[in-house]
């Protein structure tokens, strides 16, 4: 017997959202953005922050201001439009909105709320409550001071985290799980969704899937398919560093009891 576990209604509107984003009479794949410069004063959505509304409108802004008519490029020019003039969304932003949004729907209160931080002094929290989802970025996230390890893969469950490490020097990437699928209580499948740097002109918002080979084996040693030109820059994102990566999940919110 099969068994899938998968995200709730409201997370995977929002992925779906950034996977179709409404530009001219296309449906466009949100491409990969992060802006590590201080943008004072900015727009999020100028520091790969934005929410696909966000994303969306500032594509036909800017298509307006270099006197560009989006509906003769084709999808690919749109995306190649979008990464030259820095638009896009990077990894942590991408799973605050759709946790935020998960959240909402139940309720709860956003993200940042749960999340504890080292630095804790005026000007932060400031900075935390008027700029919310530039303030979470993947180290704070799948810190150990907001999630605890998983240790046994099947453990794993939708909403869970991946930590890993990005392409740029000490920096991290964060996954979200979106479905696991068990076969007669076996492990089978992981399913994650991202926004990444990697795999060339296919970056940003993707999908991948983890194979269970052996569910009591290591991450490690599991089959990570998401390869592009015989590369996987997911896979090499986890081994870069693995003792301080891996499954994660929050500590200070159960989203497993939320249900839409």
């Amino acid at each position: 017997m099969i068994k899938t576990y998968s995200l709730p209604e409201s997370a995977r509107k929002v992925i779906f959202e950034f996977t179709n984003l409404p530009i001219a009479d296309k449906k466009i794949i949100a491409p990969y953005y992060i802006n590590t410069k201080s943008q004072r004063g900015g727009l999020r959505v100028l520091s790969g922050k934005g929410d696909p509304g966000e994303i969306a409108r500032e594509v036909k802004v800017q298509s307006q201001l270099k006197g560009i008519d989006l509906y003769k490029l084709s999808e690919s020019q749109i995306r190649d439009f979008m990464t030259t003039h820095h638009i896009g969304i990077e990894c942590s932003g991408f799973v605050v909105h759709i946790l935020n949004y998960w959240l909402r729907m139940n309720g709860k209160r956003p993200l940042i709320k749960y999340i504890r931080f080292n630095n804790n002094n005026f000007i932060n929290r400031i900075k935390r409550l008027f700029r919310p989802v530039e303030q979470l970025g993947a180290n704070t996230i799948t810190s150990e001071l907001n999630c605890d390890k998983l240790h046994r893969l099947t453990d794993i469950r939708p909403g869970d985290l991946i930590r890993s490490k990005g392409q740029r020097k000490n920096s991290h990437h964060i996954l979200l799980i979106s479905e696991v699928t068990f076969e007669d209580d076996v492990l089978k499948e992981v399913e994650y969704v991202h926004s990444i740097r990697g795999y060339e002109e296919e970056n940003g918002v993707r999908f991948g899937k983890i194979l269970i080979n052996n569910q009591e084996d290591e991450i490690q040693n599991q089959t990570w398919t998401e390869i592009k030109n015989g590369r996987n820059w997911t896979y090499e994102g986890l081994i870069n560093q693995l003792e301080d990566n891996g499954f994660r999940r929050l500590k200070h919110i159960n989203l497993r009891e939320l249900e839409k």
